[in-house]
């Protein structure tokens, strides 16, 4: 007695399992709320950079606002004619101690040996409104000259005081001291009555010679 088996009943298949319909509705939902909240992330990323934007330009504003004001506040702003005078002395008595030390470094002074002890005291010793214009040596200084300008007389025994504490000066006895306040010139003053009222006016510094001559041991 036999018996068949037949191989191919669909009960022996392997049955494939597909979603079910309320399955894929919760899937859509899901991907639905991502993207809503990548929308809303995104929408809140550009609402917090235009508000940064926003300040930022109102900083940009004030900042101008403040260079303006500034910038007309200097252009009121009138340079100080004391502080003008001031820095055409001491460019000037700079110009006169980088003559001095020029003369010396190249030799154009004849007598360094002799000379140079006077013109490097001279440098060190300076006096704030008053300048030198002028040094006259003859010999191992057996005549000296000294000539120049300042804005007050006391200020030349200022300058004498300081020259007694260097060791070339210690010695010498200064035997004659001009001073003069010298006058403005006006080339107009024949034409012009202003200008007539202006000559003989005298400028705001005086001149002064400080000598002295052979009469002892020479230095």
């Amino acid at each position: 007695m036999s018996q068949q088996i037949n191989l191919c009943n669909t009960q022996f298949k392997k049955q494939k399992k597909y979603f079910s319909a309320m399955t894929m509705m919760q899937s859509m939902g899901l991907i639905l709320l991502g993207i809503v909240l990548f929308y809303a992330w995104l929408a809140y990323q550009t609402h917090a950079l235009t508000a940064q934007t926003r300040q930022m330009s109102q900083l940009e504003d004030n900042a101008k606002n403040q260079l303006d004001t500034l910038a007309r506040q200097a252009n009121r702003l009138k340079p100080s004619q004391l502080l003008i005078h001031r820095i055409a002395q001491m460019e000037q008595a700079l110009r006169a101690q980088q003559m001095i030390l020029g003369l010396l470094q190249h030799g154009e002074l004849g007598n360094q040996t002799g000379f140079s002890p006077y013109f490097i005291a001279l440098s060190r010793q300076t006096v704030a409104g008053l300048w030198l214009t002028g040094v006259s040596i003859t010999g191992q200084a057996d005549q000296l000259s000294l000539t120049g300008r300042a804005l007050q007389p006391e200020l030349i025994a200022t300058l004498i005081r300081q020259l007694k504490s260097e060791t070339v000066f210690s010695g010498i006895q200064f035997t004659t001291l001009t001073i003069y306040r010298p006058a403005i010139e006006d080339k107009h003053t024949t034409t012009n009555k202003t200008a007539n009222s202006v000559a003989g006016s005298t400028v705001p510094y005086i001149e002064f010679n400080l000598t002295k001559t052979a009469t002892g041991p020479s230095k």
